[in-house]
């Protein structure tokens, strides 16, 4: 082949990859007109049906016999004898039943980023699971948060979010969603049980992007609503103390558009044009984000207008304080000792159990019919 018509190939190739991805984008754009609910879940349904695939030899080898083995159905339940235990994901085999619950939800699937805890509550009446509750590192921009709490830029800032966490995944599975569950799970969240895992597994460590150390004192958690508006957050409160606070919403930015296969069209496009992304430690944070950024850059010169990191789908902020005196913390973190909440979780349960589990189940039998293969079924039909 002569170099004149390998180059007329690859141009023919190239412009072949940058319509799928303005297909691919167009199709995107078109479901944002839309801001009801459902409409939000169907922008994750391809990104999440990806993920399930990447995983499909795992759900068949160990995700199927988890759902059989840990999933409850409706008539296993017995809403009285409920027993809520915390349990913190320390292995291979509690790490699968974390990962197979997650699939379950209609967010696309993620490990979560940077310091990382994860943890089960089963219902020791029955050995079913409940729910999962995973934290990360958090956000160092999240707006809403930082105002709220008065955050500036600077090492202070610094020093007061390396003693936080970001909840990046929470909720109840059914049939214990149908009884509130994920008011169990926001509760949890809280813990004394879950600050004293925190401090025995990162105490003396350092943050790995900045060396900095981290001290063991986790003082808040912050997260974000997956839909707008979350019900499962809205006025929660136990001893009359709101658990989760609500302090505005994002900003409405992201990669929500940019697929598993729309990021390696997108990789492989800017390479053809001499433009590299580079991923991995080192390089910055959020890879994805830098690479929608760098395919506006070049569809713009190439005279197509695109906005790939403003979708508009803004999400509710959270902010879960662990102590009593958190905006004088954050204004003296080195001089200010934090007063701890006691949120033992046996309290919790018991309280979540009383306060909505049980009159819920009164009020709603729905509960009643889930069978668990409805859970398989969902999953397969990704496969």
């Amino acid at each position: 082949m002569s170099m004149a018509v390998y180059q007329l190939c690859f141009a023919e190739y190239t412009e072949v990859l940058k319509q799928e991805i303005i297909q691919e984008i167009e199709k995107f754009q078109k479901c944002l007109n839309v801001t009801d609910k459902e409409s939000m879940r169907k922008l994750h349904k391809l990104p999440r049906c990806e993920e399930i695939k990447k995983h499909r030899d795992f759900l068949f080898s160990e995700g199927q016999k988890i759902i059989n083995m840990f999933f409850a159905d409706g008539w296993e339940v017995e809403p009285e004898k409920i027993d809520p235990v915390l349990i913190p994901v320390e292995n291979d085999a509690q790490n699968s039943i974390f990962k197979t619950a997650r699939f379950t939800w209609s967010l696309p699937y993620t490990e979560g980023y940077g310091r990382r805890l994860k943890f089960l509550v089963f219902d020791n009446f029955n050995g079913k699971l409940i729910g999962i509750l995973g934290l990360q590192s958090p956000v160092l921009g999240l707006k809403a948060r930082n105002e709220y709490l008065g955050l500036s830029k600077g090492p202070e800032k610094l020093k007061v979010l390396n003693r936080t966490m970001d909840i990046y995944t929470l909720g109840a599975l059914p049939p214990y969603n149908f009884l509130l569950g994920g008011k169990l799970m926001v509760l949890a969240a809280v813990s004394n049980e879950i600050r004293e895992v925190y401090r025995k597994k990162y105490e003396g460590k350092t943050t790995e992007i900045e060396g900095n150390n981290i001290d063991g004192d986790l003082v808040m958690l912050t997260t974000t609503s997956a839909y707008g508006r979350s019900s499962i957050y809205n006025r929660v409160k136990y001893k009359d103390n709101l658990i989760c606070i609500p302090v505005g919403y994002t900003e409405g930015q992201g990669t929500l558009f940019l697929t598993g296969s729309l990021c390696e069209k997108a990789r492989e496009y800017l390479q053809s044009k001499g433009v590299k992304v580079k991923s991995g430690y080192g390089n910055g944070p959020n890879y994805k984000f830098r690479l929608a950024k760098a395919l506006a850059r070049q569809l713009k010169l190439e005279g197509i207008e695109v906005e790939l990191v403003t979708h508009g789908v803004q999400r509710e902020v959270y902010v879960f304080p662990l102590i009593k005196n958190l905006q004088e913390y954050v204004k003296a973190p080195d001089t200010t000792e934090p007063e701890y909440f006691d949120y033992p979780f046996s309290d919790l349960a018991s309280y979540w159990k009383e306060r909505y589990c049980l009159p819920r189940s009164k009020r709603d039998t729905e509960w009643k019919a889930w069978r668990k293969e409805q859970v398989w079924q969902d999953i397969a039909k990704s496969l």
